[in-house]
């Protein structure tokens, strides 16, 4: 049994690192809660790389992204959006559609249902990486599902077949 640790994050650099250990703890589901998909965080080849590995590795794995806002990150491009349009059925991003979710201002991935990362204040770079506390990430897994529950498909991440 993997031991329980709650590390704080300040700055972007604490953020990045562990978003990739979060990412490569993956085995099976990702659960992403973003703003903008925050692009220096998540628009990274070797993020991007390992979270289609685990897509295509077990046809039961599953990304969920659920993005407050999509537009101007996908018009400038970004992976994520890139691998959901490639991988539909293993990567999808949603909307929230209650003014509640709109606003949450928080950001989180979660893996599996033992660790995430939960940044409090995007903007500042401000939060904690909790690894293998099941307790309190099913916690947070059982809002994010029902968060996933109440959104919709994000029309501005869909690929247009012509």
């Amino acid at each position: 049994m993997e031991k329980t640790s709650v590390e704080i994050l300040n700055g972007r650099s604490d953020c990045q690192e562990a978003v990739e250990r979060l990412v490569a703890l993956a085995q099976r589901e990702v659960a992403l809660f973003t703003q903008q998909l925050e692009p220096l965080l998540y628009n990274h080849g070797t993020i991007c790389d390992t979270l289609s590995c685990l897509a295509r590795a077990d046809r039961h794995s599953r990304i969920r992204i659920l993005a407050q806002q999509t537009r101007g990150v996908g018009a400038q491009g970004h992976c994520l959006i890139d691998l959901a349009q490639r991988l539909s059925s293993s990567v999808q991003i949603r909307r929230p559609s209650t003014p509640e979710l709109q606003a949450f201002s928080e950001s989180w991935m979660i893996v599996d249902d033992h660790s995430m990362l939960r940044i409090n204040n995007p903007e500042r770079w401000e939060g904690s990486l909790i690894l293998h506390d099941r307790r309190v990430v099913r916690e947070q897994l059982e809002f994010y599902d029902k968060a996933w529950e109440n959104s919709e498909p994000d029309s501005n991440t869909r690929r247009l077949h012509i």
